[in-house]
């Protein structure tokens, strides 16, 4: 029998070509940048409460600009924290906790809002509504921090809203989409199927589970990936879809995951917590989906970041050579987004493209913006291809790194 590839070690990384990996590090450095030169800060006397926001978008063709929100700050800061893991450079990690401040001054402790304790407000500290897949990013975040840091107060942070969850999947607050609280209580109930992508908590509970060695929340990870599994996973391509269009997630003619918010990840998340099987062959039938589309893939701009980052995942999983091409052959594409020749402070080493452009100015193609979400997952992804080691790959939407 041939012996396997090796597509990954512990001590030198992915086996990515050398200019690849070259190029994905200095790629990192300008991402990174473009986050901390553009990141709100404060200091005496010019304090303000949207300290730690970072650009969520830069509509190129009119400057126009507006800031970050909870789920974004809170992606955004697991770039930066890979970005630092990488390099090592001190002012990521100092931008990464700039941003999880903001995050955490979005986190529901007021005694009044008890049905909503640990979860985190949707926009800024006083809006009116919690959404519960933008908790899930938010904790994330947190768990990336105290593995990068190890810093306890993170994972208190990271169990509010986990136990929260838990309790409100048990008491049918969960699922909904978002739970208002002003000026009356409303929560907005729908169907499972409907808040598909709350199924990611499996990462944070797969992931706080390793780190506390609490099984409980091992065992909720495979509650959400097996609704991955009931609602979402076609067995018959291995294709993640869904029964209707959602907009950027979707994207092409059929109802696929072309962006499927980190569900990937999740499936090799809840196989390492659980050592179930079944999690890992979707996995790969996953990935093999993605081999077999292709180039022949819809216009979204997230979804090239996105994909580079579960197919890393799948390729260290599995040490299979096929994920390893895929991600070779990808990676121009990868390059091509990131804007690397402008001088514009605002606009220089930024990913391009919003798939939900049209959503913010009417008539405006998805083309002619910046977005964090493009600019978060080009950081991870990144942060994974030009990873030398183990030490220096993050958890932030992986089984591993933790």
């Amino acid at each position: 029998m041939a012996k396997k590839a090796s597509v990954w070690s512990d001590s030198s990384g992915l086996a990515l070509k050398s200019e690849y990996r070259k190029r994905a590090r200095a790629g990192l450095i300008a991402v990174a940048d473009w986050a901390t030169r553009n990141q709100i800060r404060h200091s005496w006397p010019r304090w303000t409460a949207d300290a730690g926001r970072f650009l969520y978008h830069v509509h190129l063709p009119s400057g126009d600009i507006m800031w970050s929100t909870s789920w974004n700050t809170a992606r955004a800061v697991q770039g930066m924290l890979s970005a630092w893991q990488v390099t090592g450079r001190k002012e990521y990690l100092e931008t990464a906790e700039w941003g999880l401040e903001y995050v955490k001054s979005l986190q529901v402790f007021a005694p009044e809002l008890e049905k909503v304790r640990g979860t985190f407000i949707e926009e800024t500290p006083v809006n009116d509504h919690i959404g519960s897949r933008d908790g899930v990013e938010c904790t994330q975040a947190l768990i990336a921090h105290y593995f990068a840091t190890k810093n306890k107060v993170s994972l208190i942070r990271a169990r509010a809203f986990l136990d929260w969850l838990i309790k409100a999947t048990e008491t049918g607050l969960w699922p909904s989409s978002y739970i208002y609280f002003k000026p009356e209580w409303k929560p907005n109930l729908v169907s499972a199927a409907d808040s598909w992508c709350t199924f990611a908590a499996s990462i944070p509970l797969a992931q706080f589970a390793k780190a506390t060695g609490e099984k409980k929340y091992a065992r909720w990870a495979e509650y959400f990936t097996d609704l991955t599994l009931e609602h979402l996973f076609d067995s018959s391509d291995g294709s993640l879809r869904l029964k209707k269009a959602f907009g950027h997630h979707t994207a092409g003619a059929d109802t696929a995951l072309y962006n499927d918010d980190g569900l990937g990840p999740a499936l090799i998340a809840t196989w390492k917590a659980s050592g179930k099987k079944k999690y890992l062959d979707a996995a790969v039938a996953n990935g093999d989906w993605w081999i077999k589309k292709g180039n022949n893939l819809p216009e979204n701009y997230a979804m090239i970041p996105a994909v580079m980052i579960f197919m890393a995942d799948f390729a260290r999983a599995t040490s299979e050579q096929r994920f390893i091409d895929y991600i070779n052959a990808m990676a121009e594409r990868l390059f091509a987004l990131q804007i690397m020749r402008d001088e514009r402070p605002k606009v220089a080493g930024a990913f391009l493209g919003e798939d939900m452009a049209p959503h913010y100015r009417k008539g405006s193609p998805p083309g002619e913006w910046i977005s964090l979400r493009c600019c978060s997952y080009g950081l991870i992804a990144l942060g994974k291809l030009a990873a030398a080691n183990a030490k220096q790959w993050g958890p932030s939407y992986s089984g591993f790194g933790f």
